[in-house]
């Protein structure tokens, strides 16, 4: 009978490491973010015929430029929320002589969830209230003499 208990126990065991849903539900998942931030206002900002030194000052510092062809400039984003599904944008700049003749988009992050705004609540609501006396007198206020 014990025998029977124990394999029963490491089939279930077994049968529930496999569970995805388990593993999302009860293991902490940190947030990832990798690469440059592309904002779509600097986007708009770049115009073909600009030199790589215009793209440097307006977007920064390309995430890579491939070893074989310099004249390919790769701006990847990377965003893996804990538990969520993972973005990625990629924007590749190609120079011809140093001044931009092509730009490839792929991918887009709709909204970075990394940067949702989350609520504030406060330590010490009567602390922060504009209508609490600032001298408040207590009950038990003692006087010392000497």
């Amino acid at each position: 009978m014990p025998i029977k208990n124990i394999i029963t126990c490491f089939f279930l065991i077994l049968s529930l490491s496999g569970c995805s849903s388990l593993y999302d539900t009860f293991v902490y998942q940190i947030d990832v973010t990798q690469g440059n931030y592309i904002e779509e206002e600097k986007l708009n900002q770049v115009e073909m015929g600009m030199s790589q030194e215009q793209i440097i000052f307006i977007l920064g510092s390309p995430m890579l430029i491939d070893q074989f062809n310099s004249s390919k400039w790769y701006y990847i984003r990377y965003i893996k929320p804990g538990g969520k599904e993972i973005q990625q944008q990629k924007v590749v700049f190609t120079f011809t002589n140093k001044i931009l003749t092509n730009i490839d988009r792929e991918g887009q992050i709709k909204e970075n969830p990394l940067n949702t705004p989350k609520l504030k609540k406060a330590p010490n609501e009567a602390a922060e209230s504009p209508n609490v006396e600032r001298n408040p007198e207590t009950d038990n206020a003692v006087t010392i003499e000497n």
